[in-house]
């Protein structure tokens, strides 16, 4: 065989190895990775480049523990109230001073000595008679009481769980009492003394919780006197924290229903009124002498054992020569209706009436 032809064949020979060799290692190839599918022109491809991983993320991802879930009482509203301005037919703050100090016998009518009815949101005077007569409010004036008292609080001077001290200046007042003792001073709270002033009427709280405020019993009726002229309670003469009557020629605290709007307003502007105006019973903790929880009943029956249909407030009073008085709230369907009732001969013509009056102020506003 020639030298050439021998030639040929080796370089066929190899060729072959190395097309076979191909195709194999070819196949190999195939069998480790799939081509990816190219997307097709007309479709635009974002390439987003993954996140680098962060040492934590690469940590087991921890196990959920339960947590207890507290139901919180809802946040009261605070209701939108109406502040006395300088609008006619309006309640006012810019009326002239008529304050007097004469003493009057007896101011009591038929069925009340003044009333007036008012649009708690505005301020709008819904009904009147004999609004601006002088009238002796009786323990109606614990709602000025309790409203410096909470002033106080919001202050930072005093707080609701502060201990109050009882002297003997604090228990040698009549009428409705709570009957605190000097040998429980420090046994009861702001708090506790504010159930008893506004939901009992008691006069020894009002005391208490006076001197607890100014140090003395004067100095809190200054700061009474006080917060009337800022209001424009152009008729009020305070003279007690408790509204009782004073010895022999000595005039009574005095106002007039109008004046008594103008504070059952005041009152309501402040969130924590209605907790204590609208509560019906409650008890005084016991103390270091009671064996058992003092009653607090509310003495308001249209929030209490006669209810009338939304009512939750104020305050009632009575004394001798001023009658029976109620400055009553009630709330429906958004509204709130302020009727004041001061004067009446008796106690079941003060309710009746103050009942006709907040119908009489509902059925005002649904005109």
């Amino acid at each position: 065989m020639k030298k050439s032809n021998v030639t040929v064949i080796a370089a066929v020979l190899i060729a072959l190895h190395v097309l076979v060799f191909a195709i194999v290692l070819g196949n190999r190839d195939d069998r480790q990775e799939t081509p990816k599918p190219t997307a097709p022109p007309s479709e635009a491809v974002e390439t987003i480049p993954a996140p680098t991983p962060k040492v934590d993320d690469a940590a087991p991802e921890p196990r959920a523990i339960p947590v207890e879930v507290v139901e919180m009482a809802p946040i009261p509203v605070r209701e939108t109230i109406a502040v006395p301005g300088t609008i006619e037919g309006y309640l006012r703050s810019d009326r002239p001073n008529r304050r007097t100090s004469k003493v009057y016998p007896e101011l009591k009518g038929s069925p009340y000595r003044g009333a007036i009815v008012v649009d708690a949101r505005t301020g709008k005077i819904l009904y009147e008679n004999r609004a601006t007569t002088y009238c002796y409010p009786a323990s109606v004036t614990k709602l000025m009481t309790m409203l410096i008292v909470l002033d106080q609080i919001d202050s930072g001077v005093i707080h609701l769980n502060d201990k109050v001290k009882i002297t003997k200046e604090g228990t040698s007042v009549g009428g409705s009492q709570a009957y605190l003792d000097t040998r429980e001073s420090m046994a009861f709270t702001v708090d506790d003394l504010l159930n008893a002033l506004v939901i009992h009427s008691a006069n020894d709280a009002a005391r208490v919780l006076g001197i607890h405020v100014a140090g003395s019993k004067a100095a809190f009726v200054d700061m009474m006197n006080q917060k009337a002229r800022e209001l424009g309670m152009n008729s009020t003469v305070y003279h007690s924290e408790h509204g009782l009557p004073p010895g022999k020629g000595k005039q009574p605290d005095i106002s007039t229903p109008y004046d008594i709007a103008i504070l059952s307003l005041a009152c309501l502007r402040h969130p924590a009124t209605l907790r204590y105006t609208s509560t019906k019973v409650t008890y005084l903790p016991l103390g270091p002498i009671r064996k058992e929880k003092f009653m607090l009943a509310n003495r308001n029956v249209l929030v209490g054992r006669d209810p009338y249909p939304g009512c939750d407030g104020l305050k009632t009073g009575y004394h001798g020569i001023g009658g029976w008085s109620l400055t009553a709230t009630a709330e429906r369907n958004g509204q709130r209706v302020v009727s004041v009732v001061l004067g009446s001969p008796d106690k079941a013509t003060r309710n009746a009436t103050s009942r006709k009056l907040l119908d009489k102020g509902f059925e005002a506003l649904e005109k």
